[in-house]
């Protein structure tokens, strides 16, 4: 049974509307009025304008991904067990938990995991599933920061056929501040750099729909 989202916590795993698909709807819609007047929240793609589908990923080290939820967790706990539990799931990755000022240990970015998630959204377009549409396009989240060895690793791996053939365009938002946008068939890159003020105004914008939509779905449910 749906249960109505608390303000003050992480949204739940599962949703109807999906929080980083509403986040990468509203910046492409504001950054780029012209191009994208206004996108459907969808599946298959995850977002759908005018004779262009978009899908939404996140690219991350799975074991990155697994310490940072287990670490927001952790700072929402107001059950004992389940908190020790989350601190000991950190503790095992070799992390130890220091509250809301957390200390992270350094690590070498790479384009691994951007290249992985691109790979299986090819496998996925290769299969037919997707709703047709004149183009295609990828918006991946990413933690990863483009150094300039990422960036020259991105070019050589984006602007060849084996990626231009299926995803026109690519946006990768890195660490919410720096949004890389390549244009693969003609080998065209760009960034944009974020004001981070107004990408925290999407954020809660994003987090509002999806509240709303639960709020509708429970509404629904319960008459």
């Amino acid at each position: 049974m749906k249960t109505k989202i608390d303000k003050n916590k992480p949204l739940p795993e599962h949703t109807k509307l999906d929080y980083d698909e509403c986040r990468a709807k509203l910046i492409l819609e504001e950054l780029f009025p012209n191009r994208y007047c206004y996108l459907d929240l969808a599946d298959k793609p995850d977002l759908q304008g005018e004779n262009v589908g978009i899908e939404v990923t996140i690219a991350n080290d799975p074991k990155w991904q697994e310490l940072l939820s287990n670490w927001v967790k952790a700072n929402h706990c107001k059950n004992q067990k389940d908190y020790e539990r989350r601190v000991g799931k950190m503790r095992e990755s070799g992390v130890e938990y220091t509250g809301g000022t957390q200390v992270w240990p350094a690590f070498r970015p790479t384009f691994e995991f951007i290249r992985k998630a691109i790979e299986k959204k090819i496998e996925k377009l290769e299969k037919g599933e997707y709703k047709h549409f004149g183009s295609y396009e990828l918006f991946i989240f990413t933690d990863t920061y483009f150094f300039d060895y990422i960036t020259e690793e991105a070019k050589n791996y984006l602007f060849n056929k084996s990626v231009s053939d299926y995803y026109k365009t690519v946006y990768i938002l890195s660490e919410e501040t720096e949004l890389h946008i390549f244009d693969t068939e003609i080998g065209k890159y760009e960034i944009i750099n974020i004001d981070c003020s107004e990408q925290t105004k999407r954020n809660f914008h994003a987090r509002r729909i999806v509240e709303e939509t639960e709020y509708q779905q429970l509404k629904k449910h319960l008459s």
